[in-house]
């Protein structure tokens, strides 16, 4: 097959009425980098206890279902819902400290990183990030057009911030992807690591937070000095709407309105509008269940150890135990 049949062109020369069937395959056309990705995939096996995907345990309450479903039922379902979610928008602004300039919502964080990454990587750029990792992140940059340059992991699996460093030092206008608390470990860079890093980086740091509430340490203030953070959460841990497909990200308003641009319109449909809307009306319940988790995941970590299991330290409402 010629290059620029592999690259999704024709043969010089050929018209289109020439390439027969069977010479190509549909396949063929798409970039040979998006091509060589491996499908995400999760074996859906039977279980009594589902512990492989860092969901919390419990749903939420059946009294704020039928309380949505009540709100939702409110809703003209004939017409489009907002075009951006801007009740939303402006319930977690309230809730952050922020204005409504600054947070955008989609389906899912992973949504959100995604057009993200297309908006600021270049052409062949590279991006920063470290191992291990969430498995989508090369998928998301490679789909922007860019280079993933994942910095290998430590023995213990901490957050290698000196190696980041190190690394950044050498070209600080690479675009950062760092996710703290970091899936699939739990382990996470401290606030002041994390400044240290935006003190040097001149490119955007893109932070996945979605397990931010079960965290030591807030890193939303470190928004107010930094305009080139960027935070992604989500309402899938914490929140207890994993099938919800809700997330949010925290940004210079500036890169907000650029990002509104190419992300897709009405993004938010009325049901995960509407249940986001009510889940922060009931933010007490979430952040109680955030605190029992804490515990719990103190308690497991000696229990765990205590059967013969090493047991990587975690801020995320999850942990990873080797034996």
């Amino acid at each position: 097959m010629s290059a620029e049949i592999a690259a999704g062109g024709r043969p010089d020369g050929v018209a289109a009425e020439d390439v027969r069937a069977g010479d190509v395959r549909a396949v063929d056309f798409v970039r040979p980098e998006l091509r060589a990705l491996p499908v995400y995939h999760l074996d859906q096996t039977p279980y009594v206890h589902k512990l492989d995907q860092n969901e919390v345990p419990w749903d939420l309450p059946g009294r704020f279902k039928r309380e949505a479903l009540r709100r939702l039922e409110g809703r003209t379902w004939a017409f489009y819902p907002d075009f951006h979610g801007d009740e939303l928008r402006r319930r977690l602004a309230e809730r952050t400290g922020l204005d409504a300039t600054n947070v955008l919502v989609g389906n899912g964080s992973n949504e959100l990183l995604g057009i993200t990454l297309e908006a600021l990587v270049a052409p062949g750029a590279e991006v920063v990030s470290l191992l291990p990792g969430f498995g989508l992140y090369d998928m998301f940059v490679r789909r922007a057009g860019g280079r993933s340059l994942f910095l290998p992991p430590a023995q213990d699996l901490s957050v290698q911030m000196d190696a980041l460093l190190e690394e950044v030092r050498k070209d600080p206008t690479r675009i950062v992807l760092l996710c703290t608390p970091n899936n699939p470990t739990g382990a996470a860079a401290s606030v002041d690591q994390i400044r240290e890093l935006l003190a040097v980086l001149e490119a955007p740091l893109l932070l996945d937070n979605a397990y931010g509430e079960f965290a030591d340490e807030d890193v939303l203030p470190l928004l107010e000095n930094h305009p080139h953070l960027v935070i992604f959460r989500t309402f899938s841990k914490a929140w207890s709407l994993a099938g919800l497909r809700l997330g949010y990200m925290l940004a210079a308003a500036d890169l907000i309105e650029q990002l509104i641009k190419i992300k897709l319109p009405y993004n938010i449909n009325h049901a995960s509008a509407v249940i986001g809307e009510v889940a922060l009306d009931h933010a007490d319940w979430a952040e109680r269940c955030v605190r029992v988790l804490i515990g719990r995941r103190a308690q497991w970590s000696d229990m765990l150890r205590r059967h013969g299991f090493e047991v990587f330290e975690s801020q995320a409402n999850f942990l990873l135990a080797r034996h």
